[in-house]
């Protein structure tokens, strides 16, 4: 098989775009971009019925047009392999001049051209086969340009190339039980780094990001156990017995080159030798931050104590994708009340359910009227009357993923009423409940998904306008509002309370994040693990390599390693709340938390029912109700198998099944 064959079907094979909320950088929602893969399966491409073959896999001859001849390689610096042990394994160090690697697979490389994407790469090219380029002292490297487009896509754009592995059966096969890592030399364009393993089945591999390093060589040592996936798609432990390929993508809006040679597999012996980067200091609980009363005379606080506290949130449902039957229904309701929960969010997009968005969005002159899909009502409907059979309140969560509330389209008044308009009939068809504990929370985490771009005055006009169109029609139901930048406590202590005096004001807290988000793919905090809840000495380590700590980690992270010995502490965590209790105070209004959680994937059960009960007790000495992200999937679970997890109840100071019970 030569190059352009192999291109070609890489080319074919196509990545979805999978959302999950993280709800702040934060992360209770997952938020990744799509990658793609080079997969040395076959696949099928995502919209189409056909299957495409990839590497390997035998193909007939046809030109394609996804290189180019015309590549010019860039000038660059010399190159000095570095030289390991002889356990170790030059993959390839292309001075062979062909495209194949050591053991005889193939490189390939694909765009996103066939899933409506405009991105373009070029290679060096011997007739119609990749070959390797030569730098400045004739040094063979593998050389690939390229410009990212998204044309049509609607998840980032992307280039890739990568080599396959051979299978286990095979002769050459590798024995990955002594290889600890990879190793290889780049210049060029920030990109990921990724094994591939065949039981990974949505392209959610895993990988780690290396920086860009456009003048000198960067030798680069990747530890197999620092990778984690991207974070879109589903779980899977990595398995080395299960590698079909070694690859490198480029996402996102990219235009250059990246070079790279020596790509070797280091034995275990090979890896450098873990660096004492970190101390063992002994707790520093911050001091207290001052709040003196907590009495909130507002009617509104004794509505909130009650039907606001100890909640939960069904999560990646209703917020991603369009109804197309019950995922959750009476039962989960029935399994959370009985189990002592007095509350349940419903994070559901409302707008997916506007059937002429589109139309209605194009019309400025807003003379378009909205068309709403019975089929949100039948879903509201179905869980308010399964909340109250079952002893909870519902809280209506405005909950989007798609940006259609974008630090763009907040500024204008054609979306804003469309946000207004759609509430007034969500309040309208609630109206004459005569149930008090049904609530309206405006949207959740403004700007999400534009990374918190959304300004404070643009959120507050929308949430003027959609308070005002919901109060044209009820004036009885509690409404719940967040503020910018993933409900942040500090956006919020600076705003003063809109003049409706029937409305309850929301922050989220997941601190401290090295301990809640540890595992959590779509955070930078992927590779990291085995934090515990408290701080302590006896658990903690000089060596960040024991947490997972990866040596590419982003400062503010790495600050979170160095100062633990403070963050992971109960009055850390508090006086992260004070400000906004002090505020709710001082305004007299009042405040919840719907959205604490513990991501489960890479700490013990344990330190999670330490933080819980670190959160109720906090709760319940600042008179704050709390909602828990998460009910039975997506990492942030709270039962297993159709009952609590061991300790749950307790930590969260749950009652009895009977004592929940209608």
């Amino acid at each position: 098989m030569n190059f352009t064959k192999a291109a070609l079907s890489m080319a074919l094979v196509a990545a979805f775009a999978a959302c999950s909320d993280d709800s702040s950088s934060k992360g209770a929602d997952p938020i990744p971009g799509g990658d793609v893969p080079g997969d040395s399966t076959v696949v099928p491409v995502p919209g189409d019925s056909t299957v495409t073959p990839v590497p390997g896999d035998s193909i007939a001859d046809t030109t394609a047009n996804v290189v180019d001849t015309g590549f010019v390689m860039p000038v660059v610096p010399a190159l000095t392999p570095t030289t390991y042990s002889e356990k170790s394994f030059v993959l390839d160090n292309f001075e062979d001049g062909d495209n194949q690697s050591m053991l005889n697979t193939w490189w390939y490389a694909y765009d996103d051209t066939d899933n409506g994407g405009a991105s373009v790469f070029s290679t060096p090219l011997c007739e119609d086969e990749l070959c390797p380029g030569a730098d400045a002292t004739g040094n063979k490297v593998f050389a690939i340009k390229f410009t990212t487009n998204k044309g049509e896509l609607t998840y980032d754009p992307y280039v890739g190339w990568g080599v396959t592995m051979p299978k286990a059966k095979d002769s050459t096969a590798i024995d990955w039980s002594h290889i600890g890592g990879i190793a290889y030399d780049y210049i060029g364009a920030k990109h990921n780094f990724q094994i591939e393993t065949s039981d990974v089945k949505d392209y959610d591999y895993h990988l780690s990001t290396q920086k860009a390093s456009a003048a000198t060589w960067v030798h680069v040592v990747v530890r197999i156990d620092e990778l984690a996936q991207g974070g879109w798609g589903e779980f899977v432990d990595f398995n080395k017995n299960n590698i079909s390929a070694i690859s490198f993508q480029v996402k996102g809006k990219a235009n250059g080159f990246v070079l790279f040679d020596n790509i070797t597999l280091l034995d275990t012996a090979d890896l450098p030798a873990p660096v004492a980067d970190l101390t063992i200091n002994p707790p520093a609980e911050p001091a207290l931050d001052t709040i003196g009363s907590i009495e909130i005379s507002n009617p509104l606080q004794a509505k909130a104590m009650k039907y606001l506290d100890k909640g939960l949130n069904i999560t990646n449902w209703l917020e991603q994708n369009r109804f197309t039957g019950f995922e959750f229904d009476e039962s989960d309701v029935q399994l959370m009340g009985t189990s002592g929960f007095k509350s349940l969010r419903l994070p559901i997009d409302l707008d997916q359910y506007v059937d002429n968005k589109k139309e209605y969005l194009a019309d400025t002159t807003l003379a378009t009227p909205i068309a709403i899909n019975d089929t949100l009502y039948m879903i509201l409907d179905s869980f308010a009357n399964w909340t109250a059979k079952y002893g909870m309140s519902l809280d209506i969560d405005y909950h989007e993923y798609d940006n259609t509330y974008s630090n763009i389209s907040a500024k204008t008044l054609v979306q804003r009423t469309m946000m207004a308009e759609l509430w007034k009939a969500v309040a309208a068809h609630f109206a004459t409940s005569e149930r008090e504990d049904i609530f309206y929370e405006l949207l959740n985490e403004p700007g999400m998904n534009c990374n918190g771009k959304i300004g404070q005055a643009d959120w507050t006009a929308t949430a003027q306008q959609i308070i005002d169109s919901i109060r044209t029609v009820d004036k009885n139901h509690t409404i719940l509002f967040g503020d910018v930048q993933w409900y942040d406590a500090d956006k919020l202590i600076k705003r003063t309370p809109f003049t409706d005096n029937n409305i309850i004001y929301v922050i989220h807290n997941y601190e401290p994040m090295i301990f809640t988000h540890q595992g959590a793919s779509w955070t930078d905090f992927a590779a990291v693990k085995n934090i515990p809840f408290p701080y302590d000495t006896a658990t903690w380590s000089v060596y960040s390599v024991d947490f997972g700590k990866p040596g590419n980690l982003v400062s503010w992270a790495k600050t979170q390693f160095n100062t633990y010995n403070k963050l992971g502490t109960k009055n850390y965590i508090m006086n992260s709340i004070i400000p906004a209790k002090r505020w709710a105070v001082t305004n007299n209004v009042p405040l919840i938390i719907n959205e604490f959680g513990s991501y489960k994937l890479k700490t013990d059960l344990q330190s999670r029912l330490n933080y819980y009960n670190t959160l109720r007790e906090i709760s319940e000495e600042l008179q704050i109700p709390l909602t828990h992200w998460g009910y039975d999937d997506g990492g942030f679970d709270l039962f297993a198998d159709g009952k609590l997890i061991d300790g749950i109840a307790e930590a969260l100071g749950l009652g009895t099944a009977a004592e929940a019970a209608p």
